[in-house]
């Protein structure tokens, strides 16, 4: 981990520190904090899954179940990263439940199965209330098997208070201010919130509820440049950074537009005038729809060095291939596909260690990345054999970034590198 990250994780720890004393629940906003539950209504909210039902009874979410249908999700619809979270429940004692945090829900992981952790509303025997389970991915993470005292807390048929701290890959969960869970998990780093009615085949509905829910939120991660980062497009529009390959030091051709440099078809790719090795990348990037198939919808990548490609492609609900969204074009299909529907803001944060050359131009290691494709990792410490695709050869110097104009109008925005060596 380099030194500008551990300041930013620093920052935010300090800041965390500052609301992680006892557990206090109001339902009225206090400064920093935002309430997820507004007047009498569900706005800002979504349900997602099966047939279960909410309502709003005067600030309380009353979670109904229904008989025979899968899981049921009231999700924000807002995507959080870093927070602190408080609420309330009150579960029936015959009815399993949950709380999901950074979750996600697309069309190519499972039909758009909610996923993601879950802190267990455990009413059973085993009291496993605030264990992290991983909805529809790993199973149990860290139950509270070997915790009989925050078992212990759990109070039946009462009101229960949980706080959650998520801070970049720790997880943490008390159940009325005993600790139960405490884990490092780099899997997802960010997603929606949300509130699970479980399914059941009794046909007697049976009801959970939640009240005096709020957020201390700190952000998305890698969405701003860390101190040392080069910026390679921000707000204003500035463009200096690149050149077309083929006439070095000229103005590029991509245009600029409601805050967004968009691919100009025909014009070429662009690369970076500055070299990168090993470094850190966040890229920000919405495909459009031309209503092709296949390779000629929404094609563009992101070529490492100019010589590693990570594929973007309009592949939303596809099946992971090297050559759709989130591959590494030739070496590997993503882990899961992440990919949202055309229109839609996506991001990559890229981990990318470069190979390593003896003093004869030797090769001795090959090229390495770890890609997050909009929160979750789909490539995990991924090696590179070689040149990928239109790649450039390899070669023991550093090399620039490559983004690549395949005849459709990409958008990019928020692009900043941060070298590691």
């Amino acid at each position: 981990m380099n030194v500008p990250r551990r300041v930013w994780i620093a920052a935010v720890t300090m800041a965390i520190a500052a609301v992680a004393g006892p557990v206090a629940l109001h339902a009225d906003a206090e400064p920093g904090w935002t309430n997820l539950v507004k007047g009498d209504g569900l706005e800002g909210w979504v349900v997602r899954g099966g047939g279960g039902t909410y309502a709003n009874e005067g600030g309380v979410i009353v979670g109904s179940s229904v008989p025979n249908t899968p899981n049921t999700f009231l999700c924000t619809e807002r995507i959080y990263g870093d927070f602190v979270l408080e609420l309330e429940f009150k579960v029936d004692p015959r009815l399993n439940s949950g709380i999901q945090i950074r979750s996600n829900s697309v069309a190519g992981y499972h039909n758009g199965v909610v996923h993601g952790y879950q802190v267990e509303v455990d009413p059973s025997e085993r009291s496993y209330s605030c264990g992290v389970y991983d909805e529809s991915r790993r199973g149990w993470l860290q139950s509270l098997e070997h915790n009989e005292t925050a078992r212990k807390a759990f109070k039946q048929n009462e009101w229960n208070a949980v706080r959650i701290i998520a801070k970049g890959e720790s997880l943490k969960t008390w159940i009325n201010g005993v600790p139960a869970a405490d884990l490092t998990d780099p899997m997802t780093r960010s997603g929606f919130i949300g509130l699970q009615v479980h399914g059941t085949r009794e046909t007697e509905p049976m009801q959970v509820r939640w009240r005096n829910i709020r957020i201390k939120d700190f952000g998305l991660p890698d969405v701003k440049p860390p101190a040392g980062a080069i910026v390679l497009l921000g707000a204003d529009g500035d463009r200096s950074a690149w050149q077309h390959p083929k006439r070095p030091g000229s103005p590029i051709d991509w245009l600029f537009k409601d805050g967004a440099m968009v691919v100009k078809p025909g014009s070429g790719s662009i690369v970076t005038k500055r070299t990168f090795g090993d470094c850190r990348m966040h890229i920000e990037f919405n495909v459009d729809d031309n209503g092709k198939k296949g390779q000629a919808n929404g094609n563009s990548g992101v070529y490492i060095q100019t010589r590693y490609e990570v594929q973007i492609l309009n592949s939303a609900g596809l099946e992971p291939a090297d050559n759709i969204c989130g591959g590494i074009y030739q070496v590997k299909p993503a882990d899961f596909n992440m990919a949202k529907p055309a229109g839609q803001w996506q991001t990559y944060d890229i981990t990318f260690r470069a190979p390593r050359w003896d003093a004869d131009g030797k090769k001795l290691e090959n090229a390495r990345a770890t890609v997050y494709h909009n929160g979750t990792r789909i490539h995990d410490n991924v090696e590179i054999p070689g040149t990928t695709g239109g790649g450039q050869p390899e070669g023991p110097a550093d090399g620039p970034i490559l983004l690549q104009d395949h005849g459709n109008h990409i958008q990019f925005r928020n692009i900043w590198v941060l070298p590691t060596k």
